[in-house]
């Protein structure tokens, strides 16, 4: 070893064994560990062995200039960008602040059920300037390492954009009838399965795969329910006001329907053409979301004031500001009376009706497309339905089928 280099070495191990030499912080032995590579020959005759004091969050870093990614000598040197970026965001990690994207949350208000968080901008290393600031530095200058903003990705003004309200429908369930605990059960269920789901650009929902088969198992429970054009408990009666109500706000969203049926004959809870029956593994329900965001279902059932609203979060179309949903009858279809049919196991004067006469109806729903100021700019015919006649039945005992 040359007779200098032996000189400063002892002078380094006195210095280390009196204590005088400076402790690192723990982010300057991170950052050193990535340098370690170089032998200290290369450091001392380099560009690299020169050392700077960084002032960064009001304390004070010593590194060498090879901590920073930088090798060659005084005339000719160059800096590592790779290993430049991973000093920085070594600092980052201490001294930055990362950016808070703008976020949505489901809230239990019904009234409000998208809640949007504001986003946090952050902090981080001025690369750029501190590069530029260690290329004129000198030996062990301090060097100010400054922090500039940055900002969030994701807005909340660009959410509010983005996931409006399209629509929202609400249908009652007051009365005996339609108020049943187990039908009101049956519904509650249904609109819990909805409530939340998300529906991709083009992606289409079905209402049967999202509440599931009504089954025992799945949850459901036996209420009045149509079939064979009368009522018959079976598991799961009363979802259909659930899926009406949720058609009522896909039309005033303007979202294409690929599967909709209606009942045997018009229901109370949604004006006549409105109402979209389903049965499990038959009768769907299905819709399209034809927008270029994604689509947000929020449901919500009020036992208290026996309503069940849907209501419909997206991107708006700017061809219209709202659309109303308009519906009558036509027409009357002829009658097809009532059957009485002999029971013999019926006592004497017995008459017990199985299945009661309904005259069918006609009927057409328009769509009602309007402006920011309430004017109508267009109507178009979405539905023309036709709910049959039905036969009435009556079991009778042998006195009265004579």
């Amino acid at each position: 070893m040359p007779m200098k280099y032996a000189t400063i070495y002892l002078l380094l191990i006195f210095l280390a064994i009196c204590g005088c030499s400076r402790r690192e912080s723990a982010v300057e032995t991170s950052i050193r560990s990535a340098a370690e590579g170089m032998s200290a020959s290369d450091v001392q005759s380099s560009m690299a062995g020169r050392s700077v004091n960084l002032l960064v969050g009001g304390d004070e870093l010593r590194f060498t200039l090879a901590d920073l990614g930088v090798d060659g000598d005084a005339d000719e040197w160059q800096m590592d960008q790779e290993a430049f970026a991973a000093f920085c965001e070594q600092l980052n990690a201490k001294y930055g602040k990362p950016a808070k994207d703008a976020q949505m949350t489901f809230s239990e208000d019904p009234a409000e059920p998208l809640t949007i968080l504001a986003e946090e901008d952050g902090v981080a290393i001025d690369a750029k300037a501190l590069q530029a600031s260690i290329a004129a530095s000198t030996d062990g200058e301090d060097i100010p390492v400054h922090l500039q903003p940055v900002k969030a990705d994701v807005t909340a003004q660009s959410l509010k954009e983005r996931y409006s309200l399209l629509s929202t429908y609400t249908t009652s369930f007051k009365g005996s009838t339609l108020g049943r605990k187990n039908r009101v059960s049956n519904m509650a269920l249904a609109v819990s399965r909805i409530n939340g789901v998300v529906v991709e650009p083009g992606e289409e929902f079905s209402m049967n795969e999202t509440i599931l088969d009504r089954t025992k198992e799945n949850g459901y429970s036996l209420a009045p329910a149509i079939r064979n054009g009368t009522y018959e408990k079976e598991y799961g009666g009363g979802v259909c006001q659930v899926s009406s109500t949720l058609f009522n706000a896909v039309m005033m969203a303007d979202l294409p329907v690929t599967e909709r049926h209606h009942h045997s004959w018009p229901m109370t809870y949604v004006p006549i053409g409105r109402d979209a029956t389903i049965s499990t593994g038959y009768k769907d329900f299905k819709f399209v979301n034809a927008t270029a965001e994604e689509l947000i279902i929020f449901a919500h059932l009020d036992q208290k004031a026996k309503t069940v609203t849907v209501r419909l979060y997206g991107t708006h179309s700017p061809d219209f500001d709202h659309i109303e949903i308009e519906s009558k009858r036509t027409g009357s279809l002829p009658a097809k009376g009532t059957k009485l049919k002999l029971d013999e196991s019926l006592p004497a004067g017995s008459r017990v009706e199985e299945r009661k006469e309904r005259r069918g109806r006609t009927s057409v729903t328009y769509k009602k497309y309007y402006d920011a100021e309430g004017t109508l700019i267009r109507q178009e015919t979405a539905y023309e339905d036709t709910y049959p006649s039905i036969e009435g039945l009556i079991y009778v005992s042998a006195d009265i089928y004579r």
